[in-house]
């Protein structure tokens, strides 16, 4: 088998938050072959569409002709076989072929891919809502946001308050922060998992009195406290704070999350498999966790292309937690040909071989590219429009 051709689709998905949507494009990759077998992955990065072309570009004449089912030597060879390596949009677009080289496994082999690793450790995979709050703070609206994801089937909710701070310590914003969190507690329920995400917007001293105001809370975790790279940073909250702390959706190499490991910065890993590198990567990501006791829980705020994709990794790796799942409640769910299907806050394995989903290209084509510099606004009533 030889790939034969290297075919990018990019899918408008605008995102509703804080009033706007923002102009997210879904990035697939299909690798076309001599066989007529097609393998499908997903390089999404947000407002990094012409960086991700131009990556693809460059490294495609490392990838046709090459045999798909040899994915680690290919994927030795697009890390390698150029001198700059490039950050998280290389690491992108490299992640994006080597799903669809796993895509193309499993289909020449008549298996779904977590079968050819041993087969599934569990037969259903526990996820979280996230974006579910749509960047509400009033405390009716979460109510009333709630309600609507617990309707949905979810029963684990992650959230975040993308307000300014002032660094090392902000009494306003560890407030706000707590009344949220109160408010979404006492909507989901006592028992229900839920998940705070800082996303790096905090120093360490700033970020260990928010996890003093919510551990009465019991969170699952707390998810990048601090910059991925504040290592220290994340270790020192790690032992002030008694709340699991979790990272890594912006790490790229199994080296970073060494080096958290390590420390004892994190106790749950979060690679994210459009951006690590790839499917493999993420394995090894897992495996490494599994060595020091540590969980992992795949980052997913994407299309349920990558959702499908992670429940292979979250199928075979033992320390598996929890996976992210975007809170979907529109067109977004039917961009594969069988949408994921939620049942008490769990997803089912696909079974066809592969990842087991083909993106429906119905919707590919009533959903075109979002060009950078066309805004759009998200009215109350849901419908989008332009400035």
């Amino acid at each position: 088998m030889k790939i034969t051709k290297l075919e990018t689709i990019l899918v408008g998905a605008p995102t509703p938050g804080c009033g706007l949507l923002s102009n997210r494009n879904y990035f697939y990759i299909l690798l076309h072959t001599d066989e007529g077998v097609t393998g499908l992955g997903e390089a999404t990065l947000e407002s990094h569409d012409e960086s991700l072309l131009g990556v693809l570009r460059d490294l495609e004449e490392l990838i046709l002709g090459q045999d798909p089912r040899q994915v680690g030597r290919l994927l030795q060879i697009l890390i390698r076989q150029r001198f700059w390596k490039g950050g998280v949009v290389k690491a992108s677009a490299i992640s994006g072929v080597e799903l669809a080289c796993w895509d193309l496994i499993g289909k020449a082999a008549g298996k779904p891919v977590y079968e050819l690793l041993g087969g599934a450790v569990r037969n259903r995979i526990r996820v979280y809502a996230n974006g579910w709050t749509g960047g509400a703070t009033d405390p009716a609206e979460i109510r009333e946001k709630a309600a609507a994801a617990l309707s949905r089937g979810y029963t684990a909710f992650k959230f975040s308050l993308a307000i300014p701070t002032w660094p090392v310590s902000d009494r306003e914003a560890v407030r706000r922060i707590r009344e949220a969190a109160e408010t979404i507690r006492e909507a989901v329920g006592p028992d229900t998992p839920l998940l705070f995400d800082g996303h790096g917007r905090y120093d360490s001293r700033l970020a260990i009195e928010i996890g003093h105001a919510l551990e009465d809370l019991h969170l699952m975790l707390f998810e990048e406290p601090v910059q991925p790279e504040d290592e220290e940073g994340m270790a020192l909250v790690a032992e002030k704070v008694n709340i699991p702390i979790a990272a890594g959706e912006r790490l790229t190499r199994l080296q970073e999350f060494r080096r958290l490991f390590e420390k004892r910065a994190v106790c749950i890993a979060q690679p994210d498999l459009a951006h690590c590198h790839g499917f493999n990567e993420g394995l090894k990501i897992a495996h490494l966790a599994e060595a020091f006791d540590c969980f992992v829980a795949p980052h997913c705020p994407m299309s349920p292309v990558i959702t499908a994709i992670s429940l292979h990794l979250d199928a075979v790796a033992p320390n598996f937690l929890i996976q992210e799942r975007l809170f979907l409640d529109d067109w977004r769910n039917e961009i594969i040909t069988e949408p994921l299907a939620l049942r008490e806050g769990y997803l089912t394995l696909p079974e066809k071989p592969g990842w087991g989903v083909e993106l429906n290209m119905d919707m590919v084509r009533n959903h075109p590219r979002i060009t950078a510099g066309t805004p759009r606004l998200f009215r109350p009533d849901g419908a989008v429009c332009d400035w």
